[in-house]
């Protein structure tokens, strides 16, 4: 099946070499197919440029979402947890974290956009009953 981006696009869009090329080859693999099953690509269907862009966006940024954990200087490695406070010499601070779990998952507004450049997308339409001669 089609990957929408290589190792190489996922270091260039995210700036991350750290992660293992083997690990993001099969993550960028996964998040592909999820990709076509959530947008309704068929098999075989040919995108335009735009379309393969927003493809190559979409599974590039989610990968990186689970691949790169999340971290505080002054903490490290945040894995799992959702926010944080600490003080020291009368000052405190406290941060949040938006993806504790390391979970892989689209941009809604980019996955909206291509879904509605495929003909995809939800719309909302009237419906009018009809009862009949009255």
């Amino acid at each position: 099946m089609t990957s929408y981006a290589t190792v190489e696009d996922y270091r260039t869009d995210t700036g991350d070499s750290a992660s293992d090329a083997a690990r993001v080859e099969s993550m960028l693999a996964q998040q592909s197919a999820k990709l076509r099953a959530r947008a309704g690509i068929a098999d075989g269907r040919t995108l335009t440029e735009d379309q393969l862009l927003m493809c190559r966006a979409l599974v590039t940024d989610a990968c990186r979402k689970a691949l790169v954990k999340p971290s505080v200087d002054a903490f490290g490695d945040l894995t799992g947890l959702t926010q944080g406070t600490f003080s020291a010499n009368g000052f405190s601070g406290s941060f949040q974290n938006a993806n504790g779990s390391g979970a892989a998952y689209f941009d809604r507004d980019t996955l909206r956009a291509l879904m509605r450049s495929l003909g995809t997308s939800q719309t909302s339409g009237t419906v009018i009953p009809s009862y009949g001669r009255l």
